[in-house]
């Protein structure tokens, strides 16, 4: 068992599934529930680490079958929850995470205080069921609890739900308060990424974003889960650099992973990062088909916040292609989930686009300003230091202008405005 558990962490996986299959065996064959349970909910993650998420889910579920009937000990009971539900939340099977989280809650509270479980550590689980399901106020509060109550002698666990707090608080926009969460987190022990590199990418430290991604990435993992999370901030943060080559990269290593696994979150992961690379690139059409494959993956799941991200990219491509209204609708679709969820800075740039309807695409004086070093040959980067503004913010009002003019490329662009006058000096 405790080989098989190493392997699960450092791989190979197969010698996790074996070891683990082994232990189930001879645990059945002496008697001992918790030795067999345990060995199942090992060689389910193992499985699920390999993309046989079928048959890793069948082994969870039968773990927590001999655990809801009071077959285990309370430690075998603890580490059962805790495995089973983290292997859920990498999946987003929320229906199961949250079914599995509200037994645990209810078990926690049962047990003496003397147990090394603890109602922090379920805490934790069931404000990151409530953060992806979109409640991201009650999920705030439940991680801020977890945080104080598991600090004096859970670190680790009080640093996981500091990340948690900063990631809610880098949605809603609350820039400076999610940097002292994630400071906080990893003070205390707890890697903050891909946290801390978005929050990077929103301030406009796109160089600061894409240095930490390559860092952490360069670290060996069997995790492919997380490793997927890192690959997609990786594809948004060199699209705002500019630096399209890392992106498909990214991308294409982001794919590779999807296929493997088979798992229906990182599938929507990697659609939706492909289709935003397609539409850095001018590519619309390319783009819409993997957003609208993306956008029915995270709705599947019931990822709010994902669905209205992704609902955004694609009513930006829709009026690239020149369809005006389909835009439009999307944008607002996205403006009133982001509205829903408290997410301010993504609504506010919502509702910025929904301002911009076909008889109002006219350019402000910044994005001539950006056009005008686009047509004089210049890269985002060089008029990022001219305009004394951040490539990420580059990189938007590019977005913005291809959408305005409805066209795909920067040449394009640079034609079109031509066309319209818009690069003269009273144009």
């Amino acid at each position: 068992m405790a080989e098989a558990e190493l392997h699960l962490h450092q791989g190979p996986l197969e010698q996790a599934v074996d070891g683990a299959a082994q232990t189930v065996q001879t645990a059945r064959d002496l008697g001992d529930a918790d030795l067999a349970a345990i060995g199942m909910q090992l060689q389910g993650r193992a499985l699920i680490g390999q993309g046989r998420i079928d048959e890793g889910l069948a082994l969870l579920d039968e773990a927590m079958t001999a655990l809801l009937a009071g077959e285990l000990t309370p430690l075998a009971t603890g580490w059962v929850f805790c495995s089973v539900i983290l292997a859920c939340k990498d999946l987003a099977d929320l229906q199961r995470a949250a079914e599995w989280t509200e037994a645990a809650r209810v078990w926690c509270e049962a047990i003496p205080a003397t147990t090394p479980y603890s109602q922090g550590l379920c805490r934790i689980y069931r404000g990151e069921v409530l953060a992806l399901r979109g409640a991201w106020a009650e999920a705030e509060a439940e991680m801020r609890r977890a945080h104080l109550e598991l600090l004096p002698h859970k670190p680790q666990g009080a640093a996981e739900a500091s990340y948690g707090v900063g990631e809610i608080l880098r949605r809603r926009g609350d820039l400076f308060d999610a940097e002292q969460a994630f400071v906080r987190a990893r003070q205390l022990g707890w890697d903050p990424q891909p946290g801390m590199a978005l929050l990077r990418l929103a301030q406009g430290r796109v160089d600061a974003a894409a240095a930490v991604l390559r860092s952490a990435l360069a670290s060996p993992t069997v995790d492919r889960f997380g490793r997927a999370r890192l690959l997609a901030a990786q594809v948004d943060v060199a699209i705002a650099a500019g630096a399209l080559s890392e992106a498909q990269g990214a991308a294409r290593e982001l794919a590779a992973i999807a296929d493997d696994l088979s798992s229906a979150v990182v599938q929507a992961t990697a659609s939706t990062a492909r289709g935003a690379l397609y539409l850095a690139e001018g590519d619309p059409a390319a783009a819409l088909e993997h957003l609208r494959r993306g956008l029915d993956g995270w709705r599947a799941l019931g990822l709010p916040y994902e669905e209205a991200r992704t609902r955004l990219l694609i009513g930006t491509t829709l009026r690239m292609l020149g369809d005006e209204e389909g835009g439009s609708i999307e944008i607002d679709g996205a403006h009133a989930g982001f509205e829903r969820l408290g997410a301010a800075a993504d609504g506010r740039h919502a509702a910025t686009l929904l301002q911009r309807r076909a008889s109002q695409r006219v350019l402000t004086n910044r994005e001539v300003e950006v056009l005008r070093l686009v047509a004089s040959g210049k890269h985002n980067r060089d008029i990022a230091r001219a305009l004394h503004i951040s490539e990420h913010t580059v990189a938007r009002h590019m977005q913005n202008i291809l959408a305005k003019l409805g066209v795909s490329s920067r040449a394009a662009a640079i034609s079109r405005a031509l066309e319209k006058s818009l690069l003269s000096p009273d144009g």
